[in-house]
């Protein structure tokens, strides 16, 4: 088996462990976003809600604030991922050479 094999399976294993950690991360914030949710629109409009209804209503404006942040970190960073740019490297005594020759 040569190297190139073993990289291969080494990044599509790496790929499918990143996938199933962002889907899991997405799933625990879809939980939450519904629990926000229910905060908000069910205990938030009780009559005498506990801890009271600003509360209630700020904890639940909070929470979906902050899955649909992090759903929103997560797709960005797995569907579309930074591209990478080719630098050039340049070395000085190529140059020098260069200048040298046409002197």
């Amino acid at each position: 088996m040569s190297t190139r094999d073993r990289n291969s399976r080494r990044n599509i294993r790496i790929r499918k462990v990143r996938k199933n950690r962002n889907l899991r991360v997405i799933f625990i914030c879809i939980i939450s976003l519904l629990i926000g949710f229910y905060i908000l629109e069910y205990i938030a409009t009780m009559e005498k809600p506990p801890l009271g209804i600003t509360f209630n209503i700020v904890l639940g404006c909070v929470i979906i604030a902050v899955s649909l942040l992090f759903i929103y970190l997560t797709v960005k960073k797995q569907y579309f991922p930074k591209k990478r740019r080719r630098t050039n490297h340049v070395f000085l005594e190529d140059q020098l050479k260069e200048m040298d020759s046409t002197n």
